[in-house]
Order: structure tokens, then sequence, then C-alpha cells
């Protein structure tokens, strides 16, 4: 019975953009396109039962409130991967109350065209006209989506590139130092580590079209007064978050987000606040209490978790912050390229942490050394 109301609901919304669309068109420019519409009634709905039929096999699984609202309303979404969030929303943007407009709109500019075209006394010269018009600007518009839609593709696989072209050669550096004569130095692991987020920031800028994008890392540490041993504290981050107090402090591993991602570590990859000021406000993020200027300057927070082998098992030895100025800037088509980020900055952690017990082993045991090792 639900599955039937669905299927009733995405068909009647189609069809009143399309009854409205086609009164509109006879209060600005007369009744001849009803008339002629009058022997072609069936096909006139039959068409939004077309589009109904071809889109419901998609989203007959979700929740009709997610078709309409979406996710976009909560302050708080978790995700466990992209693909299936997507295949849900992307009806959705045509059918919230939001968006509807966009659906009526359309329908409305069809039927005037129609009857512009076809039924005033116009010269043939003018129809013409018409026809040769949205016959370019609709190529020109497809052209120009195609080139820009090519350059962002190209783009994407330039950062990807980049990204395994960095971490290869960093990481051959280290390891050259390692066994080479020439000393090497815990701080050579932390800035490798911070140019790897900066080029990923590049890629992050890439797949959201945003450019205020900013990133930080915290790890896995023991600490032997919290639960459980562990602390996550901050151990890179790019420049935009250098003075953001609430990274300082570190957060224990039964609190907030990390206890969250551990506990839900099958449905949840990518925690995503899509909007931070609501969210300080409903007290579903309280990491930045004592930073006031943090809501004014980061509108959109995504976590995800860092795993990898501890030992004896795989867990999270770390969290990256993916920290944006505008809201509600990471989407659904945006959740698997956080994942694939997490996993690559999840292996440079791994990398970097055993170069670094390395070369404490090699013999390099002064109290500076000792101290940097702390804090991984």
């Amino acid at each position: 019975m639900a599955k039937i109301s669905k299927f009733f609901v995405l068909y009647l919304v189609q069809a009143v953009c399309l009854w409205i669309g086609l009164e509109t068109s006879t209060y600005l420019q007369g009744d001849a396109l009803k008339v002629f519409l009058q022997d072609y009634w069936l096909f006139f709905y039959a068409f939004p039962l077309l589009t109904t039929v071809l889109i419901f096999k998609e989203v007959q699984d979700a929740p009709l409130s997610a078709l309409f609202s979406g996710p976009e309303r909560q302050c708080l979404a978790a995700y466990s991967e992209g693909q299936s969030a997507w295949r849900y929303n992307q009806f959705a943007f045509f059918f919230r109350r939001r968006r509807a407009l966009y659906l009526l709109i359309s329908s409305i500019l069809v039927f005037l065209s129609l009857h512009a075209v076809f039924f005033p006394d116009l010269s043939s010269a003018v129809k013409n006209a018409v026809i040769l018009f949205s016959a370019f600007f609709f190529l020109g518009a497809n052209l120009f989506a195609l080139r820009r839609r090519t350059l962002r593709s190209l783009e994407m696989q330039e950062n990807l590139h980049q990204l395994a072209h960095q971490m290869r050669n960093e990481h051959s550096q280290l390891l050259k130092k390692l066994t080479g004569k020439e000393k090497a130095s815990p701080e050579d692991c932390l800035r490798y580590f911070s140019e790897i987020l900066e080029v990923a920031r590049g890629y992050l800028r890439t797949i959201t079209d945003e450019k205020n994008i900013e990133l930080a890392v915290r790890i896995a540490l023991p600490h032997q007064e919290e639960q459980g041993n562990i602390i996550y504290q901050t151990l890179a981050r790019t420049d935009g978050l250098q003075d953001s107090a609430w990274l300082t402090e570190s957060v224990p591993a039964n609190e907030g987000i990390p206890r969250y991602l551990i506990e839900e570590r099958d449905i949840c990859n990518v925690l995503v606040y899509r909007d931070i000021k609501k969210a300080v406000r409903e007290k579903v993020f309280q990491e930045a209490k004592d930073d006031e200027s943090f809501a004014e300057r980061v509108g959109t927070l995504a976590i995800a978790p860092l795993k990898a082998w501890d030992g004896k098992k795989k867990s999270m030895i770390g969290m990256v912050y993916l920290a944006s100025g505008r809201k509600k800037t990471f989407r659904e088509e945006h959740i698997d390229g956080i994942r694939f980020l997490a996993d690559i900055l999840s292996d440079a952690v791994a990398s970097s942490i055993t170069v670094n017990h390395m070369l404490i082993m090699k013999g390099n045991k002064n109290a500076r050394r000792r101290q940097l090792l702390e804090k991984y």
C-alpha cells in the first residue's frame, strides 16, 4: 500500500505541474492549445505516468518523506555509501517544495512556446525564428554543460594523479632517509603528511566546486587517563584551520564523534554536518564549545574515519575533518569521493607512523625525538 501511495504522489506532482502550465498558457494566450489537446488528453496524462514508471524503480524503497524533504533539512546526516543515497535524492531534487517551482516554470515555458509557435497568427518568419532560437539555445546550453563537465573530469583526474604522485615520492624519500646514512627526523613524516593534505584539498575543491575548503587530521594516541586508553589528537591541518581552537584539544575515543564512528562503523562511513550553526544550537556538535567564531567560519563539516591495521585488527586510527565555509557543501554525490580520500589518508598516516617508529628504533633516541614520537 505504501508503494502504491508513493507512486500516486509522484505521478500527481508531475500531472499537476503540467495542468498548471497549460492553464497559465490558456490565460495568457487563449484556449487554442487547450482545444487542440482535447483529442490528445490520453497522451497528456500518460506522459507523467511514463516518467513515474521510469523513476519509480530507483526510489521505491525510499521513504516518501526523503523524496520531498531529503537529508538537506537535517543538520546532521550519516552515510554508509554515496551511490545508494544519491539514487534516492536525484529525483527528490524535482519534488521537494523548494525545487517544485523549477518543474512548474519549465512546464509553463514549454506550453507557452508551443502556443506561440503553432497557434497565434504569426508570420512564418517569426515562427521559424522561435524554432531556430530554441534549437540553438538548447544545443548551446548542452555543449556548454558538456564542456564544463569534461573540464571538471580532466581536472579531477589530474588531482588524483597528483595525489598518488605526491604519496609515492614522499614515501620514497622517507624510506631513502631510513636506509641511507643521512640523518632523518620525525619532522620529515609530519611535513610529508601536511603536503598530502594540500594536494587532497585540491581534489575536494574540484569535486565540490567550492574553493573555501580546509582539512585536518586527528590520529589515535595512547592515553592512560582516558577510558579505553585512546584519545584522538590533531596531527596536521591546512592553513585555514591553524588558528582553530576546537582542533587543539584532544577528543576521547568514548565520547562524541569518535564514539559514534566506532560504534556505528557498519552503517556510517561519512558523517556530514550540513549546517554547523544549527548543529551547535541543537547540541549535536559539541567540540567547538570554546570557539565562538567557529560557527561563523565553518558552514559545513564532514568527518570520515581513517581505518587501518593496529597490530591486532582493523581499527579507527584517526579521523579526517573536511570544513567548508558554505552550508550544505557536501552532498550525496561527494560521499564516495570522501571515502576514497579517507582510505588514501589512512595509508599515508600508517606509512608515516611506521617510518617514524623505525627512525626512533634506528638509534636516534634524543629527547626531542622521543617527544615527537609521543604525538603519534
